[in-house]
C-alpha cells in the first residue's frame, strides 16, 4: 500500500513538473520577438556615419529622398508638404504631413512611431540629434547623381534589386524618346536652361538638367561650356545685357521658380534684348515647371515625357 501511495505521489509530482516546464517554454516563446522584428543591419550614410537600421523598415518618415522611395514603390508614413508638392493626390495618399519645408514637427513624427527617418546630408547637427531620439536616422545625398541616390535609398529599404529594373526601363524610354524626336535633329542643336529665381536670372551647371543634356543630347551654348571649365562652377547669375553672348542657342527652356519672379518674367518677355535672341524670334522658348531642377529619378521619369511633349508642340 505504501508503495502504491509513493508511486502515485511521484507520478503527480512528475506531471506538475512537466506541466510547469511546458508553461515556461510557452511563455518564453511568446516573449521572444519575431526574427523580422529583431533584424537590423549596419548602413553607412552620406555623412559616413555607421547607423543601425531595420533590415526591412516599414514605417519611414521621409524628410528627404521622397522621389526615390516612391520610385521603389515604397510610401513613407510621413513627409513634408514641400517634398510632396510635385506629386499627384494618388501618390500622396496615406502620407501624413509632418511639416512644411525640409524639417518636420518632432511631436508629429513621434506620434507616427517611425522605425526609420531619412533626412538630407546638410541637416544641422542639433536637428539630427533630435531626430535620432525618435528613431534611427540616416542621411542621404543632397542631389548629386540621381541613380546613385536611388541606389543608396534602395540599400536602406532593402530593395536593391529594383534599381536595375528601373534603370533598364528608363534607358529603354530614353531610346524611345530619342526615336520619337529624331526628326528634330536635337543632337545638332544647343539648348539653354534659364531659371528665374528671387527676381534674378540664373544658369546652372548642365548636370542639374540631365534630361536636357543627357537624355535628349542637346549641346551647351559656347559661353556656358566655357564657364563650366572653371573648378567648382555650379551656377551663374545673368543680367539682360549678357544674354546676347548666349545667342548661339537653338532652344531655351525657361523656369519661373517662385511668385516673386513672375514680374521679372513679364518684364523679360517685353524687353528688346530678349526679343532679339534668335531662339525667341524662332518661337523656340519653352516654359517648363520648376520641377525640372529637382534631381531625383522620379523627376527623370516625369521630365522625359514633359520635355518630349514640349518639343513636339
Amino acid at each position: 500500500m505504501k508503495r502504491i501511495i509513493s508511486f502515485i505521489t511521484i507520478l503527480t509530482l512528475f506531471i506538475v513538473v512537466v506541466g510547469c516546464s511546458e508553461t515556461t517554454k510557452s511563455t518564453k516563446k511568446e516573449d521572444i520577438p519575431s526574427s523580422e522584428e529583431e533584424a537590423t543591419t549596419q548602413y553607412t550614410d552620406a555623412l559616413n556615419r555607421e547607423v543601425t537600421i531595420p533590415t526591412n523598415p516599414k514605417r519611414v518618415v521621409a524628410l528627404w529622398s521622397i522621389g526615390e522611395m516612391l520610385t521603389l514603390d515604397e510610401k513613407p508614413i510621413g513627409s513634408t508638404s514641400f517634398l510632396l508638392r510635385f506629386y499627384s493626390d494618388e501618390e500622396k495618399k496615406d502620407i501624413e504631413i509632418v511639416g512644411e519645408e525640409l524639417a518636420g514637427s518632432y511631436e508629429k513624427m513621434l506620434s507616427l512611431n517611425p522605425d526609420l527617418i531619412i533626412v538630407y546630408e546638410r541637416v544641422a547637427e542639433d536637428e539630427l540629434a533630435q531626430l535620432e531620439k525618435i528613431a534611427p536616422t540616416v542621411t542621404t545625398p543632397f542631389y548629386g547623381d540621381p541613380v546613385e541616390s536611388l541606389t543608396q535609398v534602395a540599400k536602406i529599404l532593402n530593395k536593391e534589386e529594383q534599381v536595375e529594373a528601373w534603370l533598364a526601363d528608363y534607358n529603354e524610354r530614353v531610346t524611345q524618346a530619342r526615336e520619337n524626336t529624331k526628326d528634330l535633329h536635337l543632337t545638332n542643336e544647343k539648348a539653354l536652361v534659364l531659371q528665374l529665381s528671387l527676381k534674378n536670372m540664373y544658369i546652372y551647371h548642365s548636370s542639374t538638367f540631365p534630361t536636357i543634356y543627357d537624355a535628349f543630347q542637346f549641346q551647351l551654348p559656347d559661353k556656358q561650356a566655357a564657364l563650366q571649365q572653371a573648378d567648382g562652377f555650379t551656377a551663374e547669375q545673368l543680367s539682360l545685357e549678357v544674354l546676347p553672348e548666349f545667342n548661339d542657342v537653338d532652344r531655351i527652356f525657361l523656369i519661373v521658380n517662385d511668385d516673386e519672379s513672375q514680374a521679372t518674367y513679364d518684364a523679360l518677355m517685353t524687353n528688346p534684348i530678349w526679343q532679339e535672341i534668335t531662339a525667341v524670334k524662332n518661337n523656340k522658348v519653352y516654359n517648363i515647371n520648376k520641377r525640372l531642377s529637382t534631381k531625383d529619378v522620379s523627376t527623370l521619369d516625369w521630365a522625359l515625357d514633359e520635355v518630349q511633349q514640349l518639343l513636339k508642340q
